[in-house]
């Protein structure tokens, strides 16, 4: 593992699902093409995706290219596509379609060789599993664990990680989980974006959990995105700028 260590780039997961991770990997595309970077988005592996146009339409897949002003094939930007909308290990056993992991790599290595920075979304959190058993092509060009977790992926891309959280109750726990885990698995954490993709409900945990977890988390909070209502290039663009720090990236 860790062919890839080097690669100029960043892996987006979360404390859970739900959590706004397409609306924050927007965010970063779009604040880091202001910057005047050349940037690729990737989602690896996606559920719940639609029929249409003789296959399965993968809504994050889409958002992103589009939002990064890509011309690749969704081959290359969801390589991995499932109907159910559950974790995907589960949803390939279900309809009989394992996560082919030398797929996914082999289209993470194109994008990452085109663009000068990509931005890969995740599925869920750090543990939501990939598959369990054998996903290679024999022979397989590397060993990989079973079961293979979100954050064997990360390790495999060789990218430093971004948490997304949300504001709620509970999100000091998930969050500092989280972060501890990924360190101890040897991923890089450059921080944490805190995204309100729900309306604000004005409680007190909303209120102060930005700060416990600026004063408790061993990585720093690079941004608090608030609610936005209307989602567009221009507003989530707007948002980047202003509310998330690109110093690190």
């Amino acid at each position: 593992m860790g062919s890839n260590r080097g690669r100029r780039g960043i892996f987006v997961t979360g404390t859970d699902t739900g959590v706004g991770k397409t609306m924050v990997s927007a965010a970063l595309l779009l604040g880091l093409k202001r910057r005047g970077r050349r940037v690729g988005a990737m989602k690896p592996v996606e559920t719940g995706c639609p029929a249409g146009g003789g296959g399965l339409v993968p809504a994050d897949g889409v958002f992103l290219r589009e939002t990064a002003g890509m011309d690749d094939s969704l081959d290359l930007v969801a390589p991995s596509r499932f109907a159910l909308p559950l974790a995907p290990m589960v949803a390939a056993e279900q309809e009989g379609a394992p996560v082919d992991l030398d797929s996914v790599m082999d289209a993470y290595r194109r994008l990452s060789w085109k663009y000068d920075f990509l931005v890969v979304e995740g599925a869920g959190g750090l543990l939501v599993p990939l598959c369990c058993g054998a996903a290679t092509r024999p022979p397989p060009a590397l060993h990989r664990p079973s079961p293979y977790f979100i954050r064997d992926l990360i390790k495999e891309m060789g990218l430093p990680a971004v948490v997304v959280a949300q504001p709620a109750l509970g999100t000091i726990n998930h969050t500092l989980l989280t972060v501890e885990h990924a360190r101890k698995e040897g991923i890089t954490v450059l921080g944490i974006i805190i995204n309100q993709c729900d309306p604000p409900g004005g409680t007190i945990a909303e209120k102060t959990n930005p700060d416990v977890l600026r004063r408790l988390c061993p990585v720093p909070v690079l941004g608090v995105l608030p609610y936005n209502a209307s989602p567009s290039p221009e507003t989530i663009g707007e948002a980047a700028v202003r509310y998330i720090d690109f110093s690190l990236f």
